[in-house]
């Protein structure tokens, strides 16, 4: 099996409040694995105000605290663009796992690493937030590319069959290089990039990373390798159902309301302050409660 790599964006306060839980959460899911190394990314005017309860929790978990490459131009101000900027740093050679860091990871994701190079891996988006195939006709035409003739199924409401969309919150890439001599994260800035800048089309914020995600699998000859709901489980808005929530590999919570609904809740809050030494448990949930989980 491959190295993994698994990494994620803590720039700003509130995402490193969130990597908090995330970064506990990796490293438990993880214990006795070799070869699996995290990451977290802040850009270099935010890093020399990382706080001690970051750094804390970052060596307790063995994650690798790293400054976010120079963003690119992007057309408008993108930070959900860091994301594909981080994902272009190298980190050594393995799968590479892009995580959002409102997730909690369950169980290891060690097993992306064995698929092929040319391989992307991501789950379905839960609805059509960008658009109709109108728009998409249109993506795939400014890249001279046709509609692509494959489907996935949505992950919520009535879960209807949609162009290739992807929930960007995880995606698994290689770190392989291809023909040209680029990787898959290089490409995909590459896409986001000329799209974000030379195709006329609406709405292309927040949803961006989403768009071209699919786009740069097409333009250079990789592979969607479509993960199952337990690999990217969406917690928002499930009413009670939510009492049932299974046991995913990563749950993504979107809010604090949904997380302390889940019935995973309360344990893995008491993991993170096994982990967590003590003489910080007082400033985490101070930072814990500015988030706006109250159970703690």
């Amino acid at each position: 099996m491959s190295d993994t790599h698994i990494f994620f964006v803590a720039d700003g306060e509130r995402l490193e409040w969130q990597s908090w839980l995330l970064a506990a959460s990796l490293a438990q899911a993880h214990a006795g694995q070799e070869g699996v190394h995290l990451y977290a990314y802040a850009a270099a005017d935010w890093l020399p105000r990382v706080g001690k309860v970051t750094k804390s929790i970052y060596r307790a978990a063995g994650v690798d605290l790293r400054p976010l490459p120079e963003p690119p131009a992007w057309a408008k101000p993108y930070p959900h663009g860091n994301k594909i900027v981080a994902a272009t740093d190298c980190r050594g050679p393995g799968r590479q796992i892009f995580l959002d860091t409102d997730m909690i990871c369950l169980n290891p994701l060690t097993a992306l690493s064995d698929l092929p190079g040319d391989h992307v891996a991501a789950a379905p988006e839960g609805r059509p937030t960008w658009g109709p195939d109108e728009r998409w006709v249109r993506a795939y035409a400014h890249f001279g590319l046709p509609m692509p003739d494959a489907r996935v199924t949505l992950l919520r409401g009535k879960r209807p069959e949609h162009v290739p969309y992807f929930n960007a919150g995880l995606v698994a890439m290689s770190d392989t290089p291809g023909p040209d001599g680029k990787r898959f994260a290089d490409h995909w800035l590459e896409t986001a990039l000329d799209f974000d800048h030379n195709c006329a089309i609406a709405n292309k914020r927040p949803w961006l990373d989403q768009i071209t995600l699919p786009l740069t699998m097409a333009r250079f000859g990789y592979t969607a390798h479509v993960l199952d709901e337990s690999w990217n489980y969406s917690l928002s808005h499930r009413g009670s159902s939510i009492e049932q929530t299974p046991d995913a590999r990563i749950l993504h919570y979107h809010r604090c309301r949904f997380l302390e609904a889940a019935p995973q809740w309360p344990g893995i809050r008491d993991r993170f302050f096994d982990l967590l030494p003590k003489s910080h448990h007082a400033a985490a949930r101070k930072g814990l409660a500015n988030l706006g989980l109250s159970a703690l």
